[in-house]
């Protein structure tokens, strides 16, 4: 079994990357968006490793943090989820969001991840309730936890000529008042007062 690989990277796209390790080539599978945070062709990167086995498929899963990595392997137990809704969900929710939405019961919060509807979002929870307390995460659980920016509002100010570390913050302070789930007419419109203010 693998578990963690640290190597060149030889090729990359979209959703996956190969890694040469002491002259081996392994693919490994990529949450959404991750392989943009990866360093350049040639260059060294380090990832964990979720070693995916059903019949006689093998599939390796690479994730930047182990406690992504828990996240993909708790969210893999639950009936209707499979690796490609795993995946988003660590790409859509920060690590501390998911496991407060699974504590605090908050099916909203799960559901904003693409493909994942309020049904699953609910067995989601009750499987996973209790067992996430005793999952042994490397960070501890903020209940202020910070919000991923939403990339759609972040984009909407770069476009009106913010620089992309302002809009990120901006977003951030956004969320953090109307709540992951906001609208992004309305996420958009209070990060620009939020822009405003700091411009000020």
């Amino acid at each position: 079994m693998i578990a963690y690989l640290e190597g060149e990277i030889l090729t990359k796209n979209e959703v996956q990357v190969v890694i040469k390790v002491n002259g081996v080539g392994y693919v490994v599978e990529l949450p959404p968006g991750i392989v943009r945070q990866l360093p350049d062709l040639g260059q060294t990167t380090a990832l964990h490793i979720h070693y995916y086995v059903r019949d006689s498929e093998v599939r390796l899963f690479g994730f930047q943090s182990r406690d992504e990595l828990l996240v993909f392997s708790l969210a893999i137990t639950v009936k209707g989820v499979g690796p490609k809704l795993a995946q988003s969900i660590v790409a859509k929710l920060s690590t501390g969001q998911f496991r407060l939405a699974i504590r605090r019961e908050d099916t909203a919060i799960l559901a904003t991840v693409p493909r994942l509807n309020n049904n699953i979002a609910h067995t989601m929870v009750m499987a996973l309730k209790k067992k996430i307390e005793s999952t042994p995460f490397e960070t501890e659980l903020d209940i202020q936890i910070q919000t991923k920016p939403n990339d759609d509002a972040v984009k909407a100010l770069v476009g009106l000529g913010s620089s992309p570390e302002a809009a990120n913050q901006a977003v951030v302070e956004a969320q953090r008042v109307l709540g992951i789930s906001a609208k992004l007419e309305d996420l958009t419109r209070l990060s620009l007062r939020y822009l405003s203010r700091n411009l000020g």
